[in-house]
């Protein structure tokens, strides 16, 4: 079977050589991050908490190597890749979307453990849905915070960077413990990486 997994996609939200212009002296002043458990800092607690379910990644030993051993939400011992991609760019870690409380100014990040690529009604999951699009759309409505006119949102976007990934992943594992014959899940793939690559290439125009 040909699974197709979109670890990372990386990519400045303008193609121009000024993106790379950056009020802080590096590449980029904001980064802006959509996925599951992989690049997700602390979004699944919230949801979890929607339904009254204490999410397993807030106790130990979730977080024991790094941010003094508390738990932070991350779905790992330490660091995610996003915490040290914003390290390593000289930037705040990226705040998760549904729980911080400050500024978005230098980014935000949308993802949640679990998200699927495809919407939950796919899967016919009822009202849970934290799929890609559902993450996209928190993505529009902070925009209006971020900037008013498109000028101003393709100068602030122009110096953001957009990180789409991983997604698939909880697409193929809902789908076989629903026991979907192999068949099934292998009719589905290209809607998976097309709804990726879209939201990828959609972010790149923002």
């Amino acid at each position: 079977m040909a699974v197709a997994l979109v670890a990372v996609a990386v990519f400045p939200s303008s193609a121009e050589p000024e993106a790379a212009a950056s009020l802080h002296g590096g590449p980029f002043d904001s980064i802006f991050a959509f996925g599951d458990s992989f690049t997700d800092t602390s979004n699944n607690p919230v949801v979890w908490g929607w339904y009254n379910v204490f999410d397993e990644v807030m106790r130990p030993p979730y977080s024991m190597t790094f941010f003094g051993g508390r738990p932070t939400g991350r779905s790992s011992n330490g660091r995610l890749l996003v915490d040290f991609i914003a390290q390593g760019l000289g930037l705040p870690l990226v705040p998760p979307y549904l729980s911080h409380k400050g500024s978005f100014w230098q980014g935000a990040n949308f993802a949640v453990g679990e998200a699927t690529a495809l919407s939950s009604s796919f899967f016919h999951l009822g009202e849970t849905d934290i799929s890609l699009q559902v993450q996209l759309g928190w993505f529009e409505e902070l925009k209006p915070s971020l900037c008013k006119t498109e000028q101003e949102c393709k100068d602030f976007f122009s110096r953001s960077l957009f990180l789409v990934g991983e997604f698939g992943i909880t697409d193929y594992h809902i789908s076989f413990g629903m026991r979907k014959s192999m068949q099934e899940i292998k009719a589905f793939i290209p809607d998976v990486i097309q709804t990726i690559s879209m939201a990828a290439e959609a972010r790149a125009l923002d």
